[in-house]
């Protein structure tokens, strides 16, 4: 018997497919509803698109990074309830939340940032551990553990992986700005190890 993905994985690839597929700069996608790097890469190269970045690659590099940081130098904020101003960024985070599981009010991606989004964010930055960052703001750190294949929850009930996911939120609390947010899944991997490292 066949299987089906998430339809709200298929909605954003095919939100991305319907922005972007004609774009050379952007490789359609799959429209299958699983969350593989394709979905990824494609909200990888949406957001350069939006940047202004004429090659395109799939990789959260060193040129989306100084791109993002010129454009948005304090992240992306939530819009207020009467601003109806319209912007394919609000999408492309949408999608990315959609795609690791969070709720944001919406089905599909739309071109606005308001309470569901911004309290997706909120969320999984306490997934994460951020206990100290309680606004909705996307920042550089924010929107690139958005475009990863890293995940901030764990389904796992024994005690060794809610203690390594309490140790994975602890570390990314601390030292955020010089590890950035690794994944707190419970799972001890390179990215918890270089997060100790890098907090030692």
């Amino acid at each position: 018997m066949a299987t089906t993905g998430d339809p709200y994985v298929k909605n954003v690839q095919h939100w991305l497919n319907d922005n972007y597929g004609s774009d050379s700069r952007f490789n359609r996608l799959e429209e299958d509803g699983y969350v593989g790097w394709g979905t990824i890469n494609g909200l990888i190269r949406a957001l350069q698109i939006e940047l202004g970045i004429q090659q395109t690659a799939d990789n959260f590099g060193t040129g989306t990074i100084n791109a993002f940081n010129s454009k948005f130098p304090k992240g992306i904020v939530q819009q207020e309830d009467d601003d109806k101003s319209e912007n394919k960024i609000y999408g492309i985070i949408q999608g990315a939340l959609l795609c690791k599981g969070y709720t944001t009010g919406v089905n599909t991606p739309t071109l606005h940032f308001y309470n569901g989004t911004g309290n997706a964010i909120k969320k999984l930055k306490a997934d994460a551990g951020l206990i100290n960052d309680t606004t909705s703001t996307v920042t550089l750190n924010v929107m690139r553990a958005l475009l990863s294949m890293d995940y901030y929850v764990t389904y796992k009930t024994d005690a060794y992986s809610r203690n390594v996911r309490m140790i994975q939120q602890f570390l990314n609390n601390i030292s955020e700005s010089y590890i950035g947010i690794k994944p707190c899944d419970g799972i001890y991997g390179s990215g918890t190890n270089t997060a100790l490292l890098y907090s030692l």
